[in-house]
């Protein structure tokens, strides 16, 4: 079967609907369950200590906000911090919890803090997302030892086993047999554990990063990497970033597992049931980030930029994650530096960086190391009234906007990452017909790439000269590309990410005798 969404009338109809029209009022007249569950390891919105709520963190959950609320879904996450413990000594396990413009029903899997210390800070950080990311020194690292085994099968695997649960108790308290939408690496066993519980459900994983070639996952034993490869199976379908990872799906199935695979349809043939494969790349909701980018506190973080800014401006907003090869970057800028004498004191480098996993070790040398080189630089280089490396290292979502607004170039030249929203981001609200660098290795790239200046991100050369020509761009060219970029996202966005799973969901579900229990 062929699960096509680019011809679907459903999604045609969504992408035309007038403004004002209610996405959720498509999506849940076109789910084939009238109940569903999204399985996440943060909650939507997390208890601050001093009383009220947060929205969790990061991209994923912004993105799964808007997804639960259209499809009008429970919730379930891990317990992880000690004010969600607190909370749910008070209140239970199950309570109301706010989205964006409504409320889910949110329900925890509470593991003990050494159960999820050793499943989030020792196997899926780093263990995971460094193989996910190319990120290990192979030659010295990791060492799979006895510590990396005990929190394999008492941290990880426990917690899957936790959350697994907590779906299934859920699902049985619903209406109808649930749509299952399970979401990235910390809980890769979870479809298999639901499916051998809970027959009739549909099931759908998706990876929010990178999916490595079958020889890299090799990095793992093939009790963890066996493990995590027919957890994902347990799914009817597979969601990822770009079509490279649906093909290194694949070859992973095929040359690791030995499983039976049809290129064509994209899918794998594994216990009489066929589990497909598919590319969504995850994107922005282009109004709401419209709005903030143009709202009064955005305009007074704009205001402060403007008492500082040099003539060219290059911007990077990331988190202090290896992946993120910030170092590298700040390398390429010292080229840039050492190649065009000319543009000292008229360039400067800004990165406002978040501060990421702080807890776990390689991310704090890693903030060490980011330190160290911007020291170096602004030393060699910097003059009275300039400095070349503008570094700050906080959160603050409108300073990032009025960066995004006004850069001349946006470096992105991660070693690897699932999509990046930053790219999309600064290609639909910059207003200074401003040029992005972009990893040929981002997920984005696959989208954005006829309109942004491609490198190879461990070409600091390279790199150098594409930020040199992003600034001296004939001003024609910034804004033919920049419009173009612009319309890209625009067309791809949010509700497309949404729709397109949701058309390949009711396609499946419509499909006789494809699915077995």
């Amino acid at each position: 079967m062929a699960l096509t969404m680019s011809e679907s009338p459903f999604l045609q109809s969504v992408e035309r609907r007038r403004p004002g029209t209610s996405m959720r009022s498509y999506v849940t007249r076109t789910l084939p369950h009238s109940s569903a569950i999204v399985v996440a390891n943060r909650a939507p919105h997390e208890p601050r200590p001093e009383g009220g709520f947060a929205r969790g963190a990061g991209g994923v959950i912004t993105a799964l906000l808007t997804m639960a609320e259209v499809a009008g879904a429970d919730w379930v996450a891990c317990a992880r911090t000690e004010a969600e413990r607190q909370l749910v000594a008070e209140r239970g396990t199950t309570w109301n919890a706010p989205l964006i413009r409504s409320e889910t029903r949110l329900h925890y899997a509470t593991p003990t803090p050494e159960q999820y210390e050793q499943y989030y800070s020792v196997i899926s950080n780093p263990v995971l997302w460094f193989i996910q990311h190319y990120l290990w020194d192979l030659a010295q690292q990791p060492i799979i030892n006895g510590r990396i085994h005990r929190a394999w099968n008492n941290g990880y695997v426990e917690v899957n086993k936790q959350v697994a649960r907590k779906v299934v108790e859920v699902a049985r308290s619903l209406p109808s047999r649930p749509l299952v939408l399970v979401h990235d690496y910390q809980l890769y066993l979870v479809p298999k554990m639901v499916r051998e519980q809970l027959h009739g459900a549909i099931i759908q994983h998706f990876v929010h990063i990178p999916w490595p070639t079958p020889q890299y996952w090799k990095v793992l034993p093939r009790e963890m990497r066996d493990a995590i490869l027919y957890g994902l199976l347990g799914c009817d379908i597979v969601g990822f970033q770009t079509s490279l990872d649906v093909r290194n799906f694949l070859m992973t199935c095929e040359e690791n597992a030995g499983l039976a695979v049809d290129e064509r349809e994209r899918a794998v043939l594994v216990d009489g049931r066929m589990v497909y494969a598919r590319n969504y790349p995850i994107s922005i909701d282009v109004a709401s980030t419209t709005r903030l980018a143009y709202s009064h506190g955005v305009m007074v973080e704009e205001r402060k930029l403007r008492d500082w800014r040099p003539e060219h401006l290059i911007v990077r907003i990331d988190r202090t994650d290896p992946s993120k090869n910030i170092v590298r970057g700040f390398l390429a800028y010292e080229k840039l530096l050492a190649h065009h004498p000319e543009l000292k004191g008229r360039v400067q480098f800004w990165a406002f960086l978040q501060p990421s996993r702080q807890d776990v070790a390689v991310y704090r040398n890693y903030v060490r190391r980011v330190r160290q080189v911007v020291q170096r630089i602004n030393a060699q280089y910097g003059a009275s009234g300039w400095l070349p490396i503008r570094l700050e290292l906080g959160e603050n979502v409108r300073k990032a906007m009025a960066a995004l607004r006004n850069f001349d170039v946006l470096l992105v030249n991660s070693v690897y990452d699932g999509l990046n929203l930053v790219a999309k981001e600064g290609a639909l609200i910059n207003r200074s017909d401003g040029v992005i660098v972009l990893s040929e290795n981002v997920g984005a790239h696959e989208e954005l790439y006829p309109h942004v200046l491609s490198i190879n991100p461990f070409d600091i050369e390279s790199t150098a000269n594409a930020m040199h020509q992003g600034i001296v761009m004939a001003a024609e060219e910034k804004r033919r590309r920049n419009e173009a970029a612009r319309e890209v996202i625009r067309q791809n966005d949010i509700a497309r990410w949404i729709t397109r799973q949701v058309q390949d969901i009711r396609d499946l579900a419509a499909a006789p005798g494809l699915r077995a229990g």
